[in-house]
């Protein structure tokens, strides 16, 4: 009966094997769930902040180009 013992302390040699890989498989899909998670927030976050940005200079530009016409159009009205 030894050969039967044999065959079964592989088994659970194996079996263990497996469940500690399981373990270790089921760890890692969750730290790349959190990780991906942090990385989806982290990035709509940018790209909001970008287009806040995008809108303040939008706005800059704007009242630059009015502040260039207004004193072009003073200049010109100084001269004439």
């Amino acid at each position: 009966m030894w050969f039967l013992r044999r065959s079964r302390d592989k088994w659970k040699q194996k079996s263990q094997a497996r469940k500690e890989e399981l373990k270790r498989s089921k760890n890692r899909v969750a730290d790349v769930t959190k990780s991906r998670d942090h990385w989806r927030k982290e990035t709509e976050r940018l790209r909001q902040r970008v287009q806040e940005l995008e809108a303040q200079n939008e706005a800059l530009s704007n009242q630059l180009a009015a502040e260039k016409k207004d004193g072009l159009i003073a200049v010109l009205a100084a001269r004439g």
